[in-house]
């Protein structure tokens, strides 16, 4: 069967997609920051940008607005992930469950009945899964890896 191409859609790399979600979940710069982001500042410790009517020529921007704009954009992907989660197939949640450390590879593997080399091949599967799901997502990254 030939490949189906359709136009607008690129080729991905489904090894170097799942390399890609497992390293944005599990790296520090990057999901796990927002995260912590969103747990330590929440919106009630956030003000609103303020205009007092007086004309100032002080600093070069809105300290509050700049906060106020990052925690919008971590909570949006934070909850983005939450959505995929939820709504992703039982083996995304147990790969995940794996990938977020709250259960080890082998209850993992226990939990889906497949032995390693197959349990692998899953895990790599409901990475491009989540990698599919979180796309769709407001102000969601693409995690997706493309075939130049």
């Amino acid at each position: 069967m030939e490949e189906l191409t359709i136009p607008g859609m690129k080729i991905i790399d489904y090894d170097r997609t799942a390399d890609n979600v497992s390293q944005f979940l599990t790296d520090r710069r990057y999901y796990p920051r927002l995260y912590k982001m969103c747990q330590q500042a929440s919106s009630d410790h956030l003000q609103s940008p303020s205009l007092s009517g007086m004309p100032g020529g002080g600093s070069a921007g809105n300290s509050n607005e700049e906060k106020l704009v990052k925690y919008l954009y971590a909570k949006s992907i934070v909850d983005g992930v939450s959505q995929t989660y939820d709504k992703g197939s039982f083996e995304l949640k147990v790969v995940l469950d794996n990938v977020f450390g709250r259960i080890s590879a082998f209850e993992a593997m226990r939990k889906l009945h497949f032995e390693n080399t197959r349990y692998y091949q899953v895990k790599k599967r409901a990475l491009n899964e989540f990698a599919d799901g979180l796309e769709m997502k407001v102000n969601c990254p693409d995690l997706h890896v493309y075939v130049k």
